[in-house]
Parts: structure tokens; sequence; C-alpha cells
């Protein structure tokens, strides 16, 4: 139920609303830099790999003007020095290389390395270009594996910290049965060939910002809402025809509006029901006195017949007249709002009734405790539990919640009424049964007063054909 609640409240709504939009940004933002990154990067991949491919183009003409038989010689001395920015070997055949899988990086690098080559080595009829790991490199003419040769070689060369970069391998056929290898990493930023935009820190600082502004907003929201929940309880409390203190005018511009125009409302429904009172009170205190010279004056006639046929419209008249200022005064009694048990107000009304029980039954509980005034909800389910016994013989109540409201029902063991007389019976004075005494206010004055806590009373037939009265109240 609360899960409910709070997947329904504006607070919860915003920021679902907004932390989708904050994706969505985050999401759009990316993809723009990431393409503008991934341009950016491959054009600095492209002049960093020109560079590379002239120096390794430098390196083979070097040892092309060298003698034959003094290139190994300078060969073995700049391994013995370590540090040089390629792995150089002449080998007597072609090096396979185990390449690495094909991606588009990859192939802009080799064809860059290739226009150079070409463009650099006139002269040279074979060349080949290939990435492989360093794992599976293999050097020298009996092809060994890098990490077989000693560390000084190519720890500098072909090495990169922690990480296990691609090789650049290439090979320069210079002359039948002599080939120039050479092997080298990429240069930093580009030493992985592929640049990954999003690390776990880029993902870490996306996420974190998102969080950031979601709490924020979320406080911003619920502080705005403030003042939509007290218009809301105060307007509650209004339906009930309670005494409403004016809500404190806060928040933005249009909330505060509303709740100016509420407090104005309210203060103008107050003067009316004073209004209200004021007259009836009156017309109280104005009618009891002809009522009352009615009957004296009945009691004085000589006829018996006309006597009592006079006495009888008095007495009619005195009934109907407290019926409607009851009525009235039911909707409104001045009580203190207290809290409500519904369960033993139930069971307090059964054993004023029906002190054995016999003729009552109670299933189904109520947790929750109701707000209203005590007396006028005692009244309002009295009203109800002795019509079921008057008219139904039985009554069965059954006691109901949930996360809205609570629900009262309260069934007759009656029969035969009429389906169209159902919306007629909370009229004043409309009796569907005339063989029972009543005014016909009892339904009138449980309506009015459910309405004025909020609730509701709705009516409907059971199976047998009687009545079935279900009082809702709104839970706080």
């Amino acid at each position: 139920m609360r899960a409910r609640f709070w997947s329904n409240s504006l607070a919860m709504r915003t920021s679902v609303f907004l932390l989708v939009v904050i994706i969505m940004a985050q999401l759009i933002a990316g993809m723009i830099w990431y393409q503008h990154a991934s341009d950016r990067d491959r054009e600095g991949l492209s002049t960093t790999v020109k560079s590379l491919a002239m120096s390794a183009s430098s390196t083979i003409a070097f040892f092309q003007t060298l003698p034959s038989e003094y290139r190994h010689l300078v060969l073995d001395q700049l391994r013995n020095m370590g540090g040089t920015r390629f792995f150089v070997s002449l080998n007597n055949h072609e090096i396979p290389v185990d390449a690495l899988p094909q991606s588009d990086r990859k192939t802009l690098v080799i064809n860059e390395v290739y226009k150079v080559l070409e463009n650099e080595l006139n002269d040279s009829p074979n060349i080949k270009v290939e990435f492989t790991s360093r794992n599976n490199l293999k050097v020298f003419n009996n092809e060994l594996p890098i990490d077989e040769l000693p560390v000084l070689w190519a720890h500098y060369t072909l090495s990169y910290g922690d990480l296990n970069p691609p090789i650049l391998v290439m090979q320069v056929e210079v002359a039948p049965s002599e080939w120039f290898y050479l092997a080298a990493v990429l240069p930093a930023p580009y030493v992985n060939l592929e640049t990954s935009y999003f690390h776990v820190r880029e993902t870490f600082t996306l996420l974190l910002s998102a969080f950031v502004l979601l709490v924020c907003t979320w406080f911003v929201v619920r502080r705005e809402i403030h003042p939509i929940r007290q218009l809301a309880k105060a307007a509650t409390l209004m339906s009930s025809r309670l005494k409403v203190p004016e809500v404190k005018e806060e928040g933005s511009a249009e909330l505060r509006a509303a709740v100016r125009a509420f407090n104005k409302m309210n203060r103008r429904i107050d003067s009316h029901i004073k209004d209200r009172e004021m007259l009836f009170g009156a017309i109280s205190h104005d009618l009891k006195t002809p009522i009352a010279c009615l009957k004296l004056r009945a009691e004085m006639l000589d006829d018996d017949v006309e006597r009592e046929r006079f006495s009888r419209l008095a007495n009619e008249l005195d009934l109907m007249v407290k019926g409607a200022l009851q009525c009235i005064k039911e909707t409104d009694i001045h009580e203190e709002i207290e809290s409500i048990d519904f369960n033993q107000l139930i069971e307090h009304i059964s054993s004023s009734l029906c002190p054995r029980g016999e003729r009552i039954t109670i299933s189904g509980k109520i947790h929750n405790q109701f707000a209203g005034k005590p007396l006028a909800v005692k009244r309002c389910i009295q009203n109800l539990v002795d019509n079921a016994l008057k008219y139904g013989t039985n009554a069965d109540i059954t006691l109901d919640e949930n996360h809205e409201e609570m629900q009262i029902t309260i069934a007759d063991h009656g029969t035969g009424l009429d389906q169209a007389l159902l919306d007629r019976l909370c009229e004043p004075y409309f009796r569907a049964s005339q063989d029972q005494e009543g005014n016909g206010l009892g339904l009138t004055i449980s309506q009015s007063i459910a309405k004025a806590h909020g609730g509701k009373l709705e009516l409907s037939l059971t199976r047998r054909g009687g009545l079935c009265a279900t009082l809702y109240f709104p839970r706080d």
C-alpha cells in the first residue's frame, strides 16, 4: 500500500521523470562528445602514425647505407644500449605474424604506415605491416618469443608499464633473403590502439552528478508540495464542516494564490454556517411558541373528535419540526474531534440495541482509527443498524479497510424492497414501509453525517431483496 502511495506521489513522479530526462541528456551529450572525441583522436592518431612511419623509414634507410657486414654489429650495439624506439632485426625470411582482429583503427594505422613506407622507400618491392600481441610476437630467424630475449634488448622498446599493448610489426624486404624487421608500440595516448572514452571514473562522475541533481530536485519538490498537502488536509476538514484553521501561505506564487483563495473561501463558508445556525435557532424558538398554543387550544375544544383530530395534527407538526431541526442539528453537532475506534463503537451500538446479540452479527475489523465527532458518527451508524433491525429483523455488520478508506456494511434480512426506491430512501420524510413508526429522516441524517465527515453512504439490495447500507470514511 505504501509502495503504491509513493509511486503515485508528485515527488516520486517528478523524480522519475527527471531521472529519465537526466539519463537521456547524458546519453545524447555522451554520444555527441564521443563522436567529437573519436574524430579528434582519429586525426591525432593519423598524425602520430605518420611520424612513427617516417622514423621507421629513416631507420631502414640508415641501415641500407651501411655495408652489409656492419649491419649486424650496429644492431647488436643498439640492443645492448636499450631504450631505442624500435626493436630492429635483420632476418633472412619474413617472420609470420599472428594478426589481431580487424578494426577501424587498425586499418587506419596500417594504411597510413603503408603509404609512408611506400613513398619513402621507393626501392623496396615488398612491405608487410601488421599488429600482433606481445605474447604472440616472434623475432629473429629462429622465431623466438620476445620474452626469451634478454630484458635489456626489448624491455624499453616493447613494454609500457603494466599494460600489454598491441605491437606494430613492419617487415621490409630490401634485398633477396634480407628482411628488415621493426617492432614498436604506438605512442601515448594511442597505446591501446582503441581509445576507451568511458572509464570507470567518468561513469562514476556521471552517475554521481545525476544522483546529486536527483536528490536536490527531490528536496525542492518535497518543499513545494508541502503547501499542497496542507491545502488538501484543510479541504478534507472543510468537507467535514469542521472548524478549519487558515492555511499558511507559502511556496511558489501560484501556490500562494491558491492558498489565499482557499482561505478566503473558508472564511466565507464559516460566515454562512454561523448565519445558518442563527437562522435555525431563531426558527426553532419562533415555532415552539405557536405549536404550544395550538396544542393548548386543541385541549380546550369541547368536541372530543375535533379535539383528538387537532391534537394529532399539532403533534405531527411538532414531530415534523423537531425532525427537521434534528436533521440540521445532527449534521452540525458542536463536538471536539477525537479518535474513533470503529470496532469498539460497533460493539457498543450492538450491545445497546440488542443486548443478547442474537439479531446482530459482526465480522471483520478496522485496525486504524478515524478522526471525527464521536456522537455524530455513532448516531450515523446507529440509525442504519436500527433500520436493519426494524425493517429486516436482523443486521449483519461487516468491517473492512484499504489504503484509501474504511468501510462499514450493514445488511438486513428483509425482502421485497423495490430497486426503484433506492434512490429515494435518503430523501427527507420518505418511507418505503408504512407499517412501522418513524418520520423518514434516519437515512437522511446518516447520509448527512457521513458527508460531513468526508465520507459517503451507498445503498444497494441484498440477495434476499433487503437493504444493504455501506458507509465509506476516508483514511487520514
